[in-house]
């Protein structure tokens, strides 16, 4: 069973998805500088009937009178009109010869994942043309790391060559480049924006980068010589699991540090924090002795909870005694939850019942509601959760 969660709207209003610039697209009017139409479209617009793509905010007059010699010229007319906005201006970059390997290479790249053509060749020869000219790019100027032409390699699943790459200029940005393979390897359920277009298919291809992913990243962790994060943590679990290395899971979680054990919890349950009973793979769902796991340190979480209630008790810090309180009521619906996962009704019913209801935040009056209903009538099911899509 799956549920959709819905959509997140952020900044009141739903205005459409931020485009490629980082610019709300918002359809505004524009009036064509080659022929005077006027028209309706989002940002960096294209004139409807002479198919111009409007780049830049102004021209000079003898860049329009170059520009209009182009744009009806035989080669930009035979364009196919399947073809989206950004496919036409990397051809127009390439006739007007004014513009560099990196501007026209970039032009195809939005095309391959922007314009959303329904015609397949045009999307493939856009994904190429992207690649050759990025490829030149970089060999021209070794300067930046060249995420674009990475992104494009993965697609065409030229992964030695994004290999080679990552590998020679990683030390400039070592968390992108983890972050890069992360991304590669699909593991994170999709809020609607994904960096690749194409899932790896491959056993043997996606093995390589789960690995790739996890020597980055375990790269990134020693040499920040910092205290390691709860985001990096998980990944780490998450790239172990995706291994079968269950083994090196419990290693890893068995040296933390206590403020890590409620995360560690929910990652054996595989279930979000806020929507319990919910799980991110109902194709694989967790074992009763991951369950068990899951117990444990949640235990572990409410006993030092306790102690910090005695001694807020002790105190009359009645803020911090109430903030604990309501950490611990999430702490033991947790504990529930996994009881109610492994059928043990019983048991979850008398935790479920310990915990007052002003014990419990705001956000999961609803969940504690049903899980309650869920362990009263006996039933151990879990839902796929599908995260809720983000709209700006």
């Amino acid at each position: 069973m799956k549920l959709k969660v819905g959509v997140i709207i952020l900044g009141g209003i739903i205005i459409g998805n931020l485009n490629i610039f980082g610019t709300p697209a918002i359809r505004t009017p524009y009036v064509c500088p080659i022929g005077g139409e006027k028209f309706v479209d989002f940002h960096i617009p294209q004139c409807p009937g002479n198919k111009f793509v409007m780049f830049k905010e102004k021209f000079t007059n003898a860049e329009l009178k170059k520009y209009e010699k182009i744009i009806n010229g035989k080669d930009y007319r035979e364009i196919s009109k399947e073809a989206g906005k950004y496919y036409y201006l990397g051809r127009f970059y390439e006739l007007t010869k004014e513009f560099s390997d990196k501007e026209i290479g970039e032009a195809y790249y939005n095309s391959y994942y922007f314009d959303h053509s329904e015609n397949q060749a045009i999307t493939k020869e856009a994904l190429q043309k992207g690649i050759n000219y990025l490829e030149k790019s970089f060999e021209a100027k070794k300067e930046e790391i060249p995420w674009k032409l990475l992104n494009l390699y993965a697609e065409n699943k030229e992964y030695e060559k994004m290999n080679k790459i990552l590998e020679s200029v990683s030390s400039k940005d070592l968390q992108k480049a983890a972050n890069f393979y992360y991304d590669l390897t699909g593991i994170e359920l999709s809020n609607g924006f994904e960096r690749f277009k194409n899932k790896i298919q491959d056993k043997n291809d996606k093995r390589m980068i789960v690995n790739k992913a996890l020597k980055f990243l375990q790269r990134e962790i020693a040499e920040d010589k910092k205290e390691i994060t709860e985001e990096q943590l998980l990944q780490q679990a998450k790239l172990y699991r995706e291994l079968g290395e269950k083994t090196k899971i419990d290693r890893l979680f068995a040296k933390l540090d206590k403020k890590y054990y409620k995360a560690v919890s929910l990652f054996y349950m595989d279930e979000p924090e806020n929507f319990l009973g919910y799980v991110y793979n109902e194709q694989s769902l967790s074992t009763n002795n991951e369950l068990t796991k899951s117990i444990n340190y949640i235990d572990k979480v409410i006993a030092n909870l306790d102690n910090e209630i005695k001694k807020s008790q002790k105190s009359k810090d009645y803020a911090t005694l109430k903030q604990r309180r309501e950490e611990r009521g999430d702490a033991l619906l947790i504990k529930a939850e996994a009881n109610r996962r492994l059928g043990k009704f019983n048991k979850a019913e008398k935790i479920i019942n310990s915990i007052s209801e002003q014990d419990i935040t705001k956000i999961n009056e609803s969940m504690f509601n049903g899980i309650k209903q869920q362990i009263k009538s006996k039933n151990s099911k879990v839902v796929q959760y599908i995260p809720p899509k983000i709209m700006y």
